[in-house]
């Protein structure tokens, strides 16, 4: 059996490795800074006025005229981290993550809902003699 694995193919195997170990920590880094914060409107309005700056960075402003387009995915789905699965979104908010630190000051998660009690048909109820 050839050893079809040359040094150059294990390096770059590595290399990928790293990259994406180090894309991974960059999200959760990032998912962790917005935990238990909501983006506000006045925070997306934000982002989105930024992301058609010149200070944007070139994938930030891509994303942004993506989003423009009606490409199925919105700002708030890219700043909740619900569209982190998009590579595009990954590169954008890596490029720009310092920038959205600032832009990005949130709102408080709604509490969640208390659950409903059970409602039992089968409660005792209390009649009165007159009432027969």
């Amino acid at each position: 059996m050839t050893a079809w694995r040359t040094p150059d193919i294990q390096a770059a195997e590595d290399f990928l490795t790293g990259a994406v170990a180090e894309a991974d920590r960059a999200m959760r880094a990032a998912q962790q800074n917005l935990r238990g914060k909501e983006p506000s409107t006045e925070d997306i309005r934000r982002v989105m006025q930024f992301a058609k700056s010149s200070d944007a960075s070139p994938a930030m402003r891509q994303l942004a005229d993506r989003i423009a387009r009606g490409a199925g995915l919105s700002w708030r789905q890219v700043l909740t981290g619900e569209a982190s699965h998009d590579p595009l979104v990954r590169q954008a908010l890596e490029a720009d993550r310092a920038r959205l630190d600032e832009l990005i000051v949130g709102e408080s998660a709604p509490p969640p809902r208390p659950k409903p009690r059970p409602h039992d048909d089968d409660e005792p109820i209390q009649f009165t003699e007159d009432a027969w």
